[in-house]
């Protein structure tokens, strides 16, 4: 049994979309064919949510004191309180009529196919709203850093992040946000520290198309000009990184085969800042970290870390190189 270093650092992660996630692993994904799974092993069902899972992954590494905050509903959220209480996470949450979300995603061996169904139909009243906001100021006091990622459940206002920054930052908290759309857009307002976009239907950022790496590297530097110090940026399979000092760099893979995608952004998150909490801040060096985790879950069939013994061998599979842009 692996020895773990238990690390006192307390650690607020937020999830306002929670969902239960099932994947199923089948032979071939063939449409209008019956499938029958009889191994466990095809077939993995976990409380998800981008948030959640890096407050797993940092159990996993030895961080006493996680918290997760949001909202869960019905009997559902029941069921996914007490999956994520399992993993000794600190579950604070308002609970809210409306069952939370199920998320079912499809994985084909031959060919390799990867297919999700994503609900969306999970909604929460103003009144929990207002209720997150007070849970939220007062459940940080102690943290040192506070991770928000993910989307937006029905009923909550795109300015919700922007509110929880500002309540992190009047507290002097460093901040690690993941965000899309709108969400992302109205939070650079209140400045977080970190960014790391996601891309959910289409590749956009700030309501601008993206396509090309110059593209890319063009709305990165406007997020900054927008009030983020770092912003890290996924490109295809890679990661644009761009500093506080105005430099750019493209960080790769390395002969890569992806058999799953979930749980790795919540990976290079977890790993990005557990490499800084035991070493210090270097933004370069913590990246790396985060892809060599991110690249271990893409290439097996977990979805949290279990040690960093796991990844620290995908390091030399990695490429990092500075951008003359």
């Amino acid at each position: 049994m692996k020895k773990i270093e238990v690390v006192r650092i307390l650690i607020t992660t937020v999830t306002l979309n929670p969902a239960i996630d099932r994947e199923y692993f089948v032979d071939k994904h063939e449409v209008m064919q019956n499938k029958f799974i009889y191994d466990s092993k095809d077939l993995k069902i976990y409380p998800g949510g981008k948030g959640l899972i890096s407050a797993v992954n940092f159990k996993a590494l030895g961080y006493q004191d996680v918290q997760n905050i949001g909202f869960i509903g019905g009997k559902q959220g029941l069921f996914f309180e007490k999956m994520v209480q399992k993993y000794n996470v600190i579950s604070n949450y308002i609970h809210t009529d409306s069952e939370i979300r199920n998320n079912v995603k499809i994985i084909g061996k031959d060919p390799a196919t990867y297919t999700q169904f994503n609900d969306y139909t999970f909604h929460v009243e103003k009144e929990e709203v207002k209720e997150l906001l007070i849970r939220f100021e007062r459940s940080i006091s102690e943290s040192n850093y506070i991770l928000i990622s993910g989307s937006l459940p029905d009923g909550v206002d795109f300015d919700i992040y922007r509110r929880l920054i500002k309540i992190a930052k009047e507290k002097d908290k460093t901040v690690m946000l993941q965000a899309s759309g709108e969400a992302l857009k109205l939070a650079l307002e209140a400045e977080p520290d970190i960014v790391a976009p996601y891309f959910k239907h289409h590749k956009s950022l700030l309501d601008v198309e993206i396509e090309s790496r110059e593209e890319y590297i063009k709305m990165g530097r406007e997020i900054q000009k927008r009030g983020a110090k770092y912003v890290m940026i996924p490109f295809h399979c890679d990661r644009l990184l761009f500093d506080a000092e105005g430099d750019v760099y493209q960080l790769s893979p390395k002969e890569y085969c992806i058999v799953n995608w979930l749980g790795a952004s919540d990976a290079y998150n977890t790993a990005f800042l557990d490499y800084i909490f035991k070493n210090g801040f270097d933004f370069l060096e913590a990246n790396l970290h985060a892809g060599a985790a991110a690249l271990w879950i893409s290439e097996n069939r977990e979805i949290y870390l279990e040690s960093r013994d796991d990844y620290r061998h995908c390091l030399d599979r990695l490429k990092l190189e500075k951008l003359e842009v």
